[in-house]
């Protein structure tokens, strides 16, 4: 999936305020965890304590989603790959690719949260300064 059709699905995913939970349909949720995975150095290979902690860190802008779960997700969905000993993670690039482009990975879902939240609070205005126009 391209950058345009990614931020789409992130706009809409978004558009709420903050995600609470996990995409309901199996597309946003494969867009998501790849968004999620791709946020992770493409040959890095971290440490459980370390997965949590970024997962951490990459939805406090955006959801209240708890990051274990995620990590969860990603691994059932392929996209983080896991040692035998189930002690370090690495990011699966070929899982990844599959979903969606690697340019995507420059797309921040607060950062598009962000924006969202401009937009309205700019309708307001217009919408506020047209209803005073009338009056």
């Amino acid at each position: 999936m391209d950058r345009t059709a990614t931020e789409g699905i992130l706009r809409r995913l978004l558009k709420g305020g903050r995600m609470r939970r996990l995409p309901r349909s199996r597309k946003d949720t494969e867009v998501f965890l790849a968004i999620a995975a791709l946020s992770f150095h493409p040959r890095g290979i971290l440490a459980e304590a370390d997965i949590n902690e970024h997962l951490t860190e990459w939805l406090e802008p955006f959801a209240s989603i708890d990051h274990v779960t995620l990590r969860r997700c990603l691994v059932d969905h392929g996209m983080l790959l896991r040692d035998a000993a189930g002690n370090n993670y690495r990011a699966n690039q070929a899982v990844i690719s599959k979903a969606i482009e690697p340019d995507v990975r420059s797309l921040l879902p607060g950062d598009i949260l962000d924006a969202l939240e401009r937009e309205r609070a700019e309708r307001k205005r217009a919408t506020g300064q047209a209803e005073r126009d009338v009056s």
